[in-house]
This record gives C-alpha cells, sequence and structure tokens, in this order.
C-alpha cells in the first residue's frame, strides 16, 4: 500500500510539472506576442501595454548587420546589489556593443558578413512615399554633403560603440566618498554607417553617457536612447524620418510636402517622432528623455545605467502640445511649456502653451495659451518661475517658412520686434489673466540662469508691491545657425508687474557665456544671506528674498572658436561674475552640471559632527591632441579640481546634462519594480504558475517525510 501511494503521489507530481512547465511556456509566449515589434504601437497604449508586461524574460536589443546580440536580463529583483555586476549569463562584467560600425581591423570580415546577411534576409518593402524620399535624397547629392559636415568631424563625430557599466580611471584627485548619483549628458549621435540623408546637428540619435557615482567607484554606461524612431531605422538598416537638414532648396520644399504622411506610415502620433536627444529630467521617480519637438519620453534606468523604453507621457491624455527640453519643477510640481509650428494648433488654440502638472493629485492644475498672437512662433525654448509667476517671453527670433530657399536655420532674428515678457500668476485660469510687458530691446532668451522677487513697498493696507528680477544671458542678434557664433551677456532684467515696464542692467561684458543652470534646492531649509542686499523682510505671501542657495549660479564660456572652453561663477548678492574656470590647453567642454551633496564636517576641538552640503561643479571635456575625453570635477566653492577621471571611449559633444541623485535613483528603481510586481501578481498565467508549484513544493516535501 505504501508503494502504491508513494507511486501514485509520484505521477501526480509529474503531471502537475507537466502543466507547470506548459503555463510557463503559455506565459512566456503571451508575453513575447505582446512585446513583438508587430504587435506593438506607439499610441496611448503603449504605456500600459509595457507596465503590464515589464517584467518579461528577457530584453531584446537588436543590432544592424553584421550581428545581433540577445542580453538576457531578469527582472531588477534578480540583478546583484552591486550596480555594476551584470545579470546576464552572456555578458561579461563590462559589455561593449557596437552600432552601425565596424574596427578598422576587421572591416572587410564585417562587410562580407553584413553582405551575406543582406543575401539571406528578405527585402526592405517600401511604400511609394518611401521610395520617393530616397529618390530625392539622391537628388540633394548627400554624398559630398554629409563628408564635409562640420557636425560630423572631430569631437561631433558620432561614436559607434555602447559600453555597459566600464570602470573609469582616476587620472588626478580622488573620487568623493559622499557624491552618489548619476552624471548624465544627452546629445546627437546618428549611425553613421546608415546615413544618406542631409544632417544637421539636431537630427542625431539620442544617446545617453551616463557616469555612475557610488561610494568612491565610477562606471561608464553609454547607450543609444530606444526611442521608436531610434527602433524603426535601426530594424529598417536606413534613415527613415526626416531630418532638419535636408530642407533646404525647391527638392525640400517637395518633401516637406509628402513628410507628415510619411512618417504616418510608421508612427501616427508627430509629437513623437523627433530624437529626444536635448535633454533628461528626473520628476515623480520617472526618468524622461527630452527635445521641444515631442511629448516627454519616459526611460527606465537600470542599476547599471541602461536604458529601457516605457512610452511617452500625456499626463492622462492631457496634453495635446508636445513640451519642451526645459520643464522645472516648482515644489512638488512640474512647470512645463512648448511652442508649435503645426498650423492647425495654432489655428485652433495659438502658438505657444503653459501647463502646471501636480504629482499629488496626479493631474494639470493649469493649462492655457499665454498669448493670443498667431502671427507669429516665437523661439521659446525654456521658461523660468519665481514663488508667484511663471515667465515666458516672445522674443525677437521667429520661425520664417522662406528660410527653406535662404539657408540656415529655420528661427530669424526679427530686427524691429522687441522682447516681451508674458507673467502668468500659479493661480491662473485663463489668458486674460496673463501679464503682458514689453521690454523694448530686441534680442532672445536661451536658457535663463534664475528669477526672484523683491518687495519694493507696501501699503498702508500690508498689500506688497513686487518687482521680478531675472538673470539671464542675453544675446542682441540670436542667429540659430550653428555655422555662426552669438554673443551672450549676463543681464538682469527689472520687471515691474504694476507699472508694466521693464527696466535691464548689464552685469558683466567681459565674457561670453550661456547655459545656465544653478544648484539644486538643498534639502534643508537655508537661511537668508545676511550680507544681502535685497529685503529679507517677509511681508506676506507676496514676497519673498534671496536666501543662501541661490546666491551663485553658473554658466559655460564661450571660447572664439564656439565651443566651451570653461564655466562661470555668478554672485547675484554681490551683483557680479564672481570667478571663472578654464579648461586645460586643447580642451572644451559643455554644460556645467552643478551637484549638491551632503558632508560631514568634524570640530577639531570635541570631534563632534555636523551635517552640511557642497556644490560640485562637473563636465565632459575632450581634449584635441590626445583626442581623448575626460570628465572633471571641481569643488564649486573653491574652484579646485576634485578629479580627472578617463573616459573609456570618447564622448561627443552633446547638448544637455544632468546629475540624479543616489536617492532619486534609488526611488525610480523601488517605483519600477513595484510596476513589476503588479504585473505579475496581475496576470492570471502567473497565479496558476505560482499554485502548481506551491502543490508541487508540498507533495514533495509530503513524499519525503515518507
Amino acid at each position: 500500500m505504501v508503494t502504491t501511494s508513494l507511486i501514485m503521489k509520484f505521477h501526480a507530481k509529474l503531471i502537475l510539472l507537466q502543466l507547470l512547465l506548459l503555463t510557463t511556456w503559455c506565459c512566456d509566449k503571451a508575453q513575447s506576442f505582446a512585446l513583438s515589434p508587430h504587435h506593438s504601437s506607439i499610441s496611448s497604449g503603449h504605456r500600459r501595454r509595457a507596465r503590464h508586461h515589464r517584467n518579461r524574460s528577457e530584453v531584446r536589443i537588436a543590432i544592424p548587420s553584421p550581428s545581433t546580440t540577445k542580453l538576457n536580463y531578469r527582472s531588477d529583483s534578480d540583478l546583484p546589489d552591486d550596480a555594476s555586476t551584470l545579470a546576464s549569463p552572456i555578458l561579461p562584467q563590462t559589455t561593449t556593443k557596437k552600432i552601425g560600425g565596424s574596427d578598422k581591423k576587421n572591416n572587410d570580415v564585417h562587410k562580407e558578413k553584413g553582405r551575406q546577411q543582406n543575401r539571406r534576409g528578405p527585402p526592405v518593402r517600401r511604400s511609394f512615399l518611401h521610395q520617393l524620399d530616397r529618390f530625392l535624397t539622391e537628388l540633394q547629392g548627400t554624398d559630398d554633403h554629409l563628408r564635409k559636415n562640420t557636425f560630423l568631424t572631430g569631437n561631433f563625430a558620432p561614436v559607434s560603440k555602447e559600453h555597459v557599466s566600464l570602470p573609469v580611471e582616476v587620472v588626478e584627485g580622488s573620487i568623493p566618498m559622499n557624491l552618489n548619483g548619476a552624471f548624465c549628458r544627452n546629445g546627437p549621435n546618428p549611425i553613421r554607417d546608415v546615413q544618406k540623408k542631409r544632417y544637421h546637428w539636431f537630427d542625431g540619435h539620442a544617446m545617453l553617457h551616463t557616469l555612475m557615482f557610488n561610494n568612491g567607484e565610477v562606471r561608464y554606461t553609454n547607450q543609444f536612447i530606444p526611442s521608436p524612431r531610434f527602433s524603426i531605422e535601426q530594424e529598417l538598416g536606413e534613415e527613415y524620418f526626416p531630418t532638419i537638414g535636408e530642407y533646404k532648396g525647391m527638392l525640400g520644399l517637395m518633401k516637406l510636402s509628402f513628410h507628415a504622411q510619411l512618417v504616418k506610415e510608421k508612427i501616427k502620433d508627430l509629437k513623437t517622432v523627433a530624437p529626444p536627444n536635448t535633454n533628461i529630467m528626473m520628476y515623480n521617480k520617472k526618468l524622461y528623455c527630452l527635445h521641444e519637438a515631442n511629448l516627454p519620453m519616459e526611460c527606465r534606468m537600470h542599476p547599471d545605467g541602461r536604458l529601457e523604453y516605457i512610452g511617452y507621457e500625456t499626463f492622462g491624455g492631457v496634453l495635446d502640445y508636445p513640451v519642451s527640453a526645459h520643464p522645472v519643477r516648482d515644489g512638488n510640481d512640474l512647470l512645463f511649456h512648448s511652442y508649435t509650428v503645426d498650423e492647425e494648433l495654432i489655428k485652433e488654440h495659438g502658438t505657444m502653451k503653459v501647463g502646471r502638472y501636480n504629482s499629488q493629485t496626479a493631474s494639470v492644475d493649469t493649462y492655457l495659451v499665454p498669448t493670443p498672437t498667431k502671427s507669429h512662433v516665437s523661439f521659446a525654448h525654456s521658461l523660468i518661475h519665481t514663488e508667484n509667476y511663471i515667465i515666458v517671453w516672445d522674443c525677437s527670433v521667429h520661425f520664417r517658412t522662406d528660410a527653406l530657399f535662404m539657408g540656415g536655420s529655420f528661427f530669424r532674428n526679427i530686427h524691429d520686434f522687441t522682447l516681451k515678457f508674458g507673467l502668468i500668476p500659479k493661480d491662473a485660469t485663463s489668458r486674460e489673466d496673463v501679464i503682458w510687458i514689453d521690454s523694448g530691446e530686441v534680442g532672445a532668451i536661451v536658457h535663463p540662469l534664475h528669477a526672484w522677487e523683491e518687495v519694493v513697498e507696501v501699503d498702508d493696507h500690508g498689500e506688497a508691491r513686487i518687482v521680478i528680477k531675472l538673470w539671464t544671458p542675453f544675446c542682441k542678434d540670436l542667429e540659430l545657425d550653428l555655422e555662426k557664433s552669438n554673443i551672450f551677456h549676463m543681464m538682469e532684467f527689472k520687471i515691474d508687474p504694476h507699472a508694466r515696464i521693464v527696466t535691464k542692467e548689464v552685469i558683466d561684458d567681459t565674457i561670453n557665456s550661456e547655459f545656465a543652470t544653478m544648484p539644486p534646492i538643498p534639502s534643508q531649509p537655508t537661511t537668508l544671506t545676511e550680507s544681502s542686499t535685497y529685503d529679507s523682510g517677509i511681508t506676506n505671501d507676496r514676497s519673498t528674498s534671496l536666501s543662501t542657495h541661490e546666491r551663485y549660479g553658473f554658466t559655460a564660456i564661450f571660447g572664439d572658436g564656439g565651443s566651451f572652453i570653461g564655466w562661470a561663477k555668478w554672485d547675484m548678492v554681490s551683483r557680479s561674475l564672481h570667478s571663472t574656470v578654464y579648461y586645460g590647453p586643447h580642451e572644451s567642454g559643455g554644460e556645467p552640471i552643478v551637484v549638491r551633496a551632503k558632508r560631514q564636517i568634524v570640530d577639531e576641538g570635541d570631534g563632534s559632527s555636523i551635517e552640511d552640503e557642497i556644490i560640485y561643479v562637473g563636465s565632459y571635456v575632450y581634449n584635441k591632441e590626445e583626442n581623448q575625453s575626460y570628465f572633471l570635477l571641481f569643488d564649486g566653492e573653491t574652484n579646485r579640481q576634485v578629479c580627472r577621471l578617463k573616459m573609456p571611449q570618447r564622448v561627443p559633444f552633446g547638448f544637455h546634462g544632468q546629475f540624479i541623485s543616489g536617492e532619486e535613483l534609488e526611488f525610480h528603481y523601488r517605483h519600477h519594480q513595484e510596476i513589476d510586481k503588479q504585473a505579475n501578481s496581475s496576470c492570471p498565467i502567473q497565479w496558476i504558475r505560482f499554485f502548481i508549484r506551491d502543490i508541487i513544493l508540498d507533495f514533495t516535501q509530503q513524499l519525503g517525510d515518507a
């Protein structure tokens, strides 16, 4: 009887094991089908799809010929605590793969493999519009254009290799132990081997370069941001989507006439087409890759720096305009704006829209068109805010369609149009609440530094009258032609909402600087600056004053050739240029990335310690003589170099960079781990799998006991 019972239990266990394997196979097939490129779509449903199936058994990263690599990753729970170690059984601890490029010594082998791959693979099916576009591209004579293009040579030239978690060599100084987080830099990086269209620097696929600082160790990851545009062109093995560079002359006009229809053959929403290569931002536990012609594109960052595409943010379907590359935090809220050249949107609403997203209620509290004008589209790259106002502007640089035949940028300086400021109260509900004030100055603002409110008088009823002070690099004759240089000087604009007047003062005209940035808001409240010349009295909720963390700001310094050769520090209390830092000979860099980190200060007398904060300034730099990239980290208070890191590969010039703190990254990781758990628990097949597994374990235990 005992033997018969054991045999029955064994057969039951075997049957249940077969059921478990069957349900596992079904679950994996269902998830693979849902995640396949033929099944997925770039629509409002992609976010739900991605979240529901986030915990897939493998992440497939397709690489154009000559080879295809599959990276097998499980969920974050399977990743080791050390972010530098990958969970892949295929990849070693540090990983490199090449996109659209080959080493010189293996060039012939790779070409032959590519030819074999092309012979084996099915031909690309091209629609009539696709073939027409390719024909017009040939007529544009792009080969010579690409060969001579400045932005495909030197340190503008793209890199073809992607790396995961490579160690970084410290060549000078030491890595601060109190600095944990990621220095990220976004920028354009076309796949050079498949380029056929005329190229503008803004056209390149987005590539994120990430330095992970963790307890005195630094590792480097770079990856193409996996946008739908990149994935589609990677699969096709050729450029498909329109580029700014090809809009020139009659052939460019012909392309422009059908390009919207061509794009919609692959991507239906035109607000998700541009490469997200301008900026990145961590907000509300989500990582966004940004371009001012797009909706924010959400990605998941893994502990080793790898990126995973999630979808495009619409804030519950509210966003009907793209969002600029420079949204700003206001406490827990996100302030954003956009401008558009879409004729239908302009006709229905206007050229610009401004919004305020409330993360507590997960809703857009404000979303309005601040200006009634529909006659022109102004270059409105950024916005800024004070305690009570969102500030936008209508500058002297306008979108001009006739630039198609004039060459250069579509945005042109209008010499008889003056800069106007739009003050939007944060409780505004309509366009009528917006105050527009003409500055009387011809010129443009691209990246403002800081703005705040000051009380100038208080009436008998206790009501305060304020003025707004805005510090910003200002250009009187901005040309958005990359071949030309512009002169920016630091300016203070004083805006009086009551009198409706604007006055200005040049703070410094000795250096040409732009790409302004402020230190992050400190984690602890700060006291008012004792040496401030500003009124520090708080009379009511309509007035604020400059506090210690707002005293200093930073900008990048232009050299004679138009590249950044150092950075400047500005003092808004003494109202002056505080100091400058220049890189070494033959070196040029990018935007200064400003960081606020905690540190312990020990009293030498009694040995006690207090927690303080320190400012660091980081920048990717390129040494032309060595053809080598470095990362430099400076003490933002003393301007002394803290360390110099030798990058594992050249980092091309790019656009904006951000520091994401270790705390923000941890919240981001947990956010996606929770989504993974919810997706697993909501899948009925998973329930069956776990149920059968538990039964088998129970039978096994009983069998062992017997």
